[in-house]
């Protein structure tokens, strides 16, 4: 009886040895993104993870109570309704509090705000996430994305001036910006918006980085911006676009290169989506079809740019091909203002030039051909690659009224 108690028991505990290991093996399968479980980079402060520049006036970041599972556009315009209908006319005699210690705030997320200052040749933040361990990327580079709720508290963007880098143990980095695609909707706003960046458009491909070993993403600011960022974290998804491909050339011997004529395939800024002040027309005056109308109203709508992607978002390389190379196009002007172009890059530096220099004030009245030599733009002054190039925009004054259309790049 002793023997078959101790042979019993020894049964038994092998059973439940063997039902651990195999519940154990099956969260390993299961958990993360292809085994990869550093998916969280941030969703509240209060670790040393976080920092910022330790220059001041270059630091954009700081700690925000707001949160991103609440929406507080509801939580506004509650206030606005009740500040409407509760006036008390009283004066109170209290005594001025300065607030020295802001250890108070919550840190629920993250506050970027910057104004750009020409001094700081460097203006971002870091988040060395999963306790600064090394993330092995390798595994789910094609087919993750970062992502991350995003906020303003003004008019809405259309744009984030941010360009995020991921950076290995051995400092190499490799860089990627939230592009118009990414942006649930198409703008930023006073709600949370879904933001995505795709592994796939970093440029690891043509850096020299270590993606089994990388330290942190660091978020570079480009431009004047202010905006809340929470919930960062890493998600499965399909890049649905070609790959982005270091070698993508536009030579002499292509030329002439189309930006629009009819139609546009990829652009942002043109639709009735922007209150309808940039958008594509016709006219029956018009025979050469489609293009794009230009009535900027500041009384009415705040929104005055528009950019166009020749290369459907791929890198555009004209590091070879700037000098001999025009840009071209056909405008009509019924009511000229300040306008400007400006040719952008992956990592958010734009060459701008003023349209003013070129056109003829006198044919308002007649469609008049434009023709700017591209090594007019301030190539060197800018820092732009040109092995890198994003899109070409169009930035207008607050009362510009005109049309453009057959914008090229020829020889």
């Amino acid at each position: 009886m002793y023997k078959f108690l101790i042979i019993f028991l020894f049964f038994v505990s092998c059973t439940n040895m063997k039902e651990v290991s195999l519940y154990e093996h099956e969260i390993e399968q299961t958990e993360g993104i292809n085994g990869f479980t550093s998916i969280e980079i941030f969703s509240k402060g209060g670790t040393d993870e976080v920092w910022g520049n330790k220059d001041e006036e270059c630091n954009p970041f700081s700690f925000s109570s707001l949160d991103a599972s609440i929406d507080y556009t509801f939580v506004s315009q509650s206030s606005e309704k009740l500040e409407d209908t509760i006036k008390v006319d009283i004066k109170y005699d209290l005594p001025v509090v300065k607030v020295k210690d802001k250890k108070g705030i919550e840190k629920n997320s993250l506050h970027i705000k910057t104004d750009k200052p020409p001094t700081c040749e460097w203006i971002g933040m870091g988040i060395g996430w999963d306790g600064w361990q090394g993330k092995d990327l390798s595994a789910i580079i094609s087919n993750a994305a970062i992502e991350f709720m995003a906020r303003v508290d003004g008019d809405p963007i259309y744009n984030i001036p941010i360009v995020f880098i991921l950076e290995d143990y051995s400092a190499n980095q490799c860089f990627a910006t939230a592009g118009y695609l990414g942006i649930e909707g198409g703008k930023v706003t006073k709600k949370w918006t879904r933001v995505i960046v795709p592994l796939p458009t970093f440029s690891y491909q043509t850096n020299n980085i270590d993606l089994t070993n990388i330290k942190q993403l660091l978020l570079q600011c480009y431009d004047k911006v202010d905006i809340y960022i929470d919930d960062i974290k890493i998600i499965p998804h399909e890049h649905n676009y070609k790959k982005i491909s270091s070698s993508l050339s536009v030579k002499e011997t292509s030329l002439p290169i189309n930006i629009f004529s009819e139609e546009l395939n990829s652009a942002w800024g043109i639709s009735n989506d922007y209150c309808g002040n940039i958008k594509l027309s016709s006219d029956l005056n018009y025979t050469s079809g489609k293009f794009i109308d230009i009535d900027i109203d500041k009384n009415k709508c705040n929104w005055k740019e528009f950019g166009i992607s020749w290369n459907d978002w791929l890198y555009t390389d004209l590091s070879s091909s700037i000098y001999g190379v025009y840009l071209e196009f056909d405008i009509k002007l019924d009511e000229y203002q300040d306008t400007k172009i400006s040719i952008e890059d992956y990592n958010g530096k734009k060459m701008k030039i003023d349209l003013a220099k070129y056109i003829n004030k006198a044919k308002n009245d007649k469609w008049q051909k434009i023709r700017i030599p591209m090594k007019k733009f301030p190539i060197r002054e800018s820092a732009i690659d040109l092995k890198r190039i994003k899109n070409i925009i169009f930035t207008f004054g607050d009362k510009a009224k005109l049309k453009i259309d057959n914008i090229k790049l020829t020889n």
